[in-house]
């Protein structure tokens, strides 16, 4: 009997762009939801500041998504998410000029 092996390739695809990533097998739903919901996030960015380039949208997204993260992981930690918050201030009003 064949081994199933413990570490797949798996292709995701973010922004429109296809990536293979390697994770354990177990993990596949997890990376594809995680694309889904950074590919989301990427939408709205755009929706909301279409003149950001497709780097910059990403770069907000991914803050944002880990803004959200620390949040859920340590309520209390009101300190970092103002500095995340100020730091997505920073970079939205830096992209806006150009």
């Amino acid at each position: 009997m064949l081994k199933q092996p413990l570490v797949v390739e798996q292709k995701v695809v973010i922004a429109g762009r296809e990536y293979w990533l390697r994770c354990p097998m177990k993990e596949q739903a997890e990376l594809q939801e995680a694309a889904r919901l950074l590919n989301t996030k990427i939408a709205q960015v755009r929706q909301g500041a279409g003149h950001l380039s497709m780097e910059q949208s990403i770069v907000l997204a991914a803050l944002s998504l880990g803004q959200q993260l620390v949040t859920q992981q340590n309520p209390a930690a009101d300190e970092t998410k103002q500095r995340l918050a100020k730091l997505l201030g920073v970079l939205e009003s830096h992209t806006a000029g150009h």
